[in-house]
């Protein structure tokens, strides 16, 4: 295709609802800008809410939960004074920086080429993106880290296959984003989602007990069918779309950039040893998991329980930066042990621009909390789904798409949970829902729109890797390829669960949906 037919291609946009989206959310500032909006439209909500008197009940502890004004000379006072400690404090920031240190090392020494290398020579495309997705979805063990790791590597192994690297971004991010509530194996925010729902189950039955592992067999068969749906859709809607529309098919790798299609015989052997080194890592982790070793779960209590599993960034630092160095010693990419702080500088600074987006983000999640318009909106969201009439299943779809909708305002898993399990929990227990049932219906409504939240951290850092390979790539581009995705994992996971619910199949060991 000659130049001018190249740059007329390049001008056609998406057609029909995902075009109108596309050309909706591109008139949507940057996230910061959109961070920035947000964080003084708060300020003037919270101080209208509670001149209007805007109050919630809940439903916990009949307290009142009521708007409080943030536009007073100490409220003002506070938030600015407080900005240091919001910023640090944000839980994403230390977390990424860690597991960014060992990424630097195997990175900077070659390692990770030398992995795509291999991942290279994979041919069928389906199977190579169904993999994509399956470690998407269980990217969620190792906590916020797989949203910046996994995309950018993705994207780079797309090019390499000579495949569009914005289709490698968004299938790795939407599977990251909309892979919450699956996995192959429990982790820790199982653990964590079922303290709350233990607690909220115990006002109606003090003897319950909800296991991190209650949901595992409705998560291990998500898994297993969201990979080949989600690779399908990836391949043939969005990889498809991009190439139509000429986003990401014109960029070119710098020549370092470029993964070799074999590898030396020095890197082989490289290559080798490091594949040694993670392994004797991996077996010091495991022996860390014994009884009196530092990793030992509680007395009584499963690996779900694991500190390990709450030290996540430091066991990645780890894990890429032992191969990484043991890779580079071999290839003589690594000739002093101060190279890999030059490897760690430059890996840093490459995520830049997500530490930015983090200081904006952080700062509204900050200022609505402290108003808890967000608690308000939570509480009564839950109580006009437990008024509104529905029963049975219908109820149980209800509260998935509920979630799915607040999950557009209030975005951490935890806080969202921490509010609407005192609410569902003991009314959909008393309606003869099991408690474990409850929480695996909020896994799902919880992931289903995470990759199109416009408060989402996150799709500020992809937009960013976006416009790296596509600078007209905007806001709403990212937005209209990612809700096939989402549409994609509603629907499969919806009809995955009314089956299950209507089988009456135990969704884990000792667990089923109805008491």
């Amino acid at each position: 295709m000659d130049t001018a037919n190249r740059k007329a291609e390049n001008k056609r946009q998406l057609s029909g609802m995902l075009g109108f989206i596309e050309r909706a959310g591109n008139k949507i500032p940057h996230p910061i800008y959109m961070f920035i909006v947000f964080f003084f439209l708060t300020l003037v909500l919270s101080a209208i809410c509670a001149a209007a008197g805007v109050k919630a009940i809940n439903p916990v502890n009949d307290k009142e939960v009521a708007a409080v004004n943030l536009l007073t000379a100490g409220g003002i006072a506070d938030i600015l004074k407080s900005f240091p400690s919001v910023w640090a404090s944000f839980a994403p920031i230390g977390a990424v920086f860690i597991a960014t240190l060992g990424l630097g090392v195997a990175n900077g020494s070659g390692f990770l080429k030398g992995i795509l290398s291999l991942a290279s020579n994979f041919k069928s495309k389906f199977i190579v993106t169904m993999i994509v997705v399956l470690i998407g979805i269980n990217g969620n063990l190792i906590g916020d880290t797989a949203f910046v790791v996994f995309p950018p590597l993705i994207a780079i192994l797309y090019i390499n296959l000579k495949r569009n690297p914005l289709a490698g971004l968004f299938t790795a991010y939407a599977s990251v984003a909309c892979g919450f509530g699956a996995a192959l194996v429990v982790g820790n925010g199982d653990a964590m989602l079922a303290g709350m729902t233990e607690a909220a189950a115990r006002l109606v039955d003090p003897a319950m007990v909800v296991s991190p592992a209650s949901g595992y067999y409705f998560m291990l068969i998500s898994t297993i069918l969201l990979s080949p749906a989600i690779a399908w859709v990836s391949i043939k809607f969005v990889e498809k779309k991009l190439d139509d529309t000429g986003m990401g098919v014109e960029f070119e790798l710098k020549e370092e950039e470029h993964i070799k299609v074999s590898l030396s015989a020095v890197e082989n052997k490289a290559m080798k040893s490091a594949a040694l080194g993670l392994a004797g890592l991996v077996l010091v982790l495991v022996a860390m998991g014994f009884k009196g070793m530092p990793f030992a779960p509680p007395e009584g209590k499963s690996f779900a329980f694991s500190p390990m599993l709450r030290a996540i960034p430091a066991v990645i630092l780890f894990v890429f930066a032992v191969p990484g160095y043991v890779y580079g010693k071999i290839t003589g990419s690594i000739k002093e042990f101060k190279d890999i702080f030059a490897m760690m500088t430059n890996e840093i600074k490459t995520i830049a621009p997500f530490f930015l987006i983090c200081f904006f983000a952080s700062q509204f999640i900050s200022v609505f909390a402290k108003s808890n318009l967000g608690t308000i909106i939570a509480i009564k969201c839950g109580l006009f789904l437990k008024n509104s009439g529905i029963h049975g299943v219908g109820l149980f779809i209800a509260f998935v798409f509920l979630i799915a909708i607040i999950n557009l305002f209030v975005s951490s898993m935890s806080a969202k949970w921490a509010v609407l399990s005192t609410v569902f929990v003991p009314m959909l227990l008393i309606a003869g829902i099991t408690p474990a049932a409850t929480q695996m219906a909020y896994r799902i409504g919880d992931s289903l729109t995470n990759n199109i939240t416009p408060t989402f951290a996150y799709l500020g850092i992809i937009l960013t890797y976006a416009q790296k390979y596509d600078k007209r790539a905007q806001t709403g581009t990212v937005m209209a390829y990612m809700l096939p995705f989402s549409i994609a994992f509603t629907l499969v996971w919806v009809l995955l669960l009314v089956l299950w619910t209507v089988s009456g199949l135990p969704i884990g060991p000792g667990y089923h949906v109805f008491m």
